[in-house]
């Protein structure tokens, strides 16, 4: 139902991140369902339900797609994607394998619990979804570092939400690792995994579904355009330094400093920093530059990024407008403000 209602949405994201956030839920769904069957029935076999916890091994992917998905202005799914199903050819392996055994087949789900296969299935995941895992957090890193040098606001662009939730699934993992080295060891029963399994899932089917639903579209026309005057300096950057020059398009240390001193002029005096929307390409035309020589300025003047320099000013001007409010207050409750 929940991804129905994230499809029937059309979040502002794009139409290839939505169909991916509602694969991820309604799996993670359906290993909800699957688990409450089996604690609730404890003492049926659930035969036809067992494909469901197979199936869950899809989610790993399908969140790095996701992650592809926001991160990359022109991702489309198409055909080369589908070598992310690999991943369930060794579920296959196994089903059959435990599908031949008469007495897997007649086990009850409290008993499939005890048994070794569903241990290795059990760390296979694990292993799986940690891998896709840190494969992913470059790439939102990646994304961070190019939208600091563009946007002077991170609130949606930065994406720190589905990082936290990757690094918070990685460590449950890791937990789940943990727990089963001890149950093969026989040292741990199955009861504290079942807790961190239902815990776990509950936690990323909200997260991710409120994380998801709440994030705003990343790649406006006003962003694409920030990306591209950082992406072409990043390229005259890289040129420069394969031919071991120092200056880049064609910005010489006067005209460096010409531009480094118009904008620091209109940041004292203009404060466009106060605008929570200012980008790149906006800011460069108030200076009257183009976004990449601004964007190659502040680069190798302030020694950070367009998002560092404007969140400095903002922070500054947050400091004066506090001192200056203290000051109202201190002189204006007492006797002295009250007479003039």
């Amino acid at each position: 139902m929940l991804s129905g209602v994230i499809l029937s949405l059309r979040t502002s994201t794009n139409n290839t991140a939505s169909r991916l956030l509602a694969l991820i839920v309604g799996l993670e769904s359906a290993h909800l369902f699957f688990l409450y069957m089996s604690y609730s029935i404890p003492g049926a076999t659930l035969l036809s339900f067992r494909a469901l916890f197979g199936l869950r091994v899809l989610d790993a992917p399908a969140l790095f797609l996701y992650v592809c998905a926001l991160t990359g202005d022109r991702f489309r799914l198409d055909r080369s994607q589908l070598k992310h199903l690999w991943v369930m050819l060794p579920v296959l392996v196994l089903l059959i394998y435990v599908g031949s055994r008469a007495d897997w087949r007649g086990m009850s789900t409290v008993a499939l619990q005890h048994d070794n296969t569903t241990i290795y299935w059990s760390l296979y995941h694990s292993t799986v979804f940690m891998g896709y895992g840190i494969a992913a957090l470059p790439l939102l890193e990646r994304h961070l570092r190019r939208m600091r040098h563009a946007v002077s606001s991170l609130d949606t662009d930065g994406l720190t939400w589905l990082q936290r939730l990757i690094v918070a699934v990685i460590a449950a993992h890791l937990a789940h690792v943990g727990f089963d080295v001890l149950r093969l060891l026989q040292v741990l029963g199955p009861q504290p995994k079942i807790v961190l399994n239902l815990t776990a899932t509950v936690a990323v089917i909200y997260w991710l579904s409120m994380g998801g639903l709440r994030q705003q579209a990343i790649f406006t026309e006003s962003i694409r355009t920030a990306l591209a005057a950082v992406d072409k300096d990043a390229s005259a950057e890289t040129a420069a330094h394969e031919h071991g020059k120092y200056a880049k398009s064609g910005l010489d240390d006067d005209r460096t400093a010409e531009i480094w001193l118009r904008l620091q002029q209109r940041l004292r005096n203009e404060r466009p920093f106060l605008d929570p929307q200012l980008d790149l390409p906006a800011l460069a035309k108030q200076v009257g530059v183009r976004p990449q020589e601004l964007s190659q300025v502040i680069n190798s003047r302030s020694g950070g990024s367009f998002y560092d320099l404007i969140n400095t000013y903002r922070i500054e001007a947050a400091k004066t407008l506090l001192r200056d409010d203290s000051d109202q207050r201190r002189y204006g409750s007492g006797s002295w403000g009250a007479s003039v």
